[in-house]
């Protein structure tokens, strides 16, 4: 990252830590009303998938694709310290500049610890605090669809040969454009509170199309990471499942993007007609669940005080409060920060680059 890019980062920081805990709260919710885009794959997917991975569901579960996740990660940051493994991809690895992963440079992560360690079952049911009976589910069908095999000295690693031909290029794209109008609208919300230009040009301006190969490798990475730092943050209420989540995600529609940090809570938000109640219906169009999973999700977070009920619609409720999901983020707000805007901005240096 170049030291003018560099220093609007740390900019942004400054501005998002001296917000209130209430403007950084919905500051966050920005993000997470998006969070539901971000395990969704396409019809083009479907077909051109190398393994039989992919299926009609459009939604890969959290957990599963979260263990996934971790083992192609283990792999790369192992291949990228021992040429040994893997050797006839070393100009991709070397590419990916997988050393962000080791010394914490960007991505608070903890692949450093697992170099040269053997990945088993019991290794991942500690890390994800998931049973170890799903931990085997998910591994069995990774090795099914060919996409992790298991190797005597690492465990489980990742499967390159599917890897590369993996590039989701279709779904990929879809993320990636979730995520470009999650930062805009990041920036701009702090450019309104703060009366202020960042002069960062919107990466939503810049066409994917024209992406190569090798950067759309490169910032698959941080989205690995995030699909592992979801089932694993301290700030997630562990009451929650991941169908909730998305349900949660899913309930917070927005209509207007910007102006959201002139208000201090999510109430007056909807009082203003900056949220707009939803259903279930909607929620499952939204996030492409069943409406049947979508209802018993609901009844379980209308009754644990997330979400509200009246008439037929729905308000998301009880946000930021002291106990809330998003607790630890707000107690912990420099770290979640740096976190979220090195998450952004390096997707922000790659795309930018291409």
């Amino acid at each position: 990252m170049n030291s003018n890019l560099e220093a609007k980062k740390e900019k942004v920081i400054d501005l998002i830590n001296n917000l209130e805990d209430d403007n950084f709260a919905l500051l966050l919710l920005i993000h997470i009303s998006r969070y539901q885009n971000l395990f969704l794959h396409t019809e083009p997917d479907w077909e051109n998938s190398p393994t039989n991975w992919l299926t009609k569901n459009r939604r890969l579960q959290d957990e599963s694709i979260g263990v996934l996740s971790f083992i192609i990660l283990y792999s790369l940051t192992n291949a990228h310290v021992n040429a040994e493994l893997f050797p006839e991809y070393r100009k991709q690895i070397k590419a990916m500049h997988l050393e962000d992963f080791l010394d914490n440079n960007y991505f608070t992560g903890p692949f450093n610890k697992f170099i040269e360690k053997k990945i088993s079952l019991k290794v991942l049911e500690a890390f994800f605090a998931i049973p170890r009976e799903n931990i085997r589910r998910y591994i069995n069908s990774l090795i099914k669809a060919g996409f992790v095999k298991k190797d005597k000295k690492y465990g489980y690693l990742v499967n390159m040969e599917a890897y590369v031909q993996y590039i989701f290029t279709d779904s990929l794209s879809k993320i990636m454009k979730s995520l470009m109008r999650t930062f805009d609208d990041i920036l701009l919300n702090l450019e309104q509170k703060y009366q202020c230009k960042l002069n960062i040009k919107p990466i939503s301006l810049i066409n994917l199309k024209k992406v190569k190969p090798e950067i759309w490798n490169r910032i698959r990475l941080p989205m690995y990471l995030f699909w592992v730092r979801v089932l694993t943050l301290e700030g997630n209420d562990p009451t929650l499942s991941p169908n909730d989540r998305v349900v949660l995600s899913a309930s917070i529609y927005f209509r207007k993007n910007t102006g959201i940090l002139n208000y201090n809570n999510i109430s007056e938000l909807y009082e203003n007609d900056y949220l707009l109640p939803t259903n279930i219906s909607s929620i499952s169009e939204a996030s492409k669940m069943p409406r049947e999973t979508v209802r018993r999700c609901s009844n379980k977070l209308i009754k644990s005080g997330h979400l509200e009920k009246r008439g037929r619609q729905l308000f998301r409720i009880n946000y930021a409060n002291k106990d809330g999901e998003i607790a630890t983020f707000i107690k912990n707000k420099a770290v979640t920060t740096r976190d979220m805007m090195n998450f952004y901005f390096s997707i922000y240096d790659d795309l930018a680059k291409s």
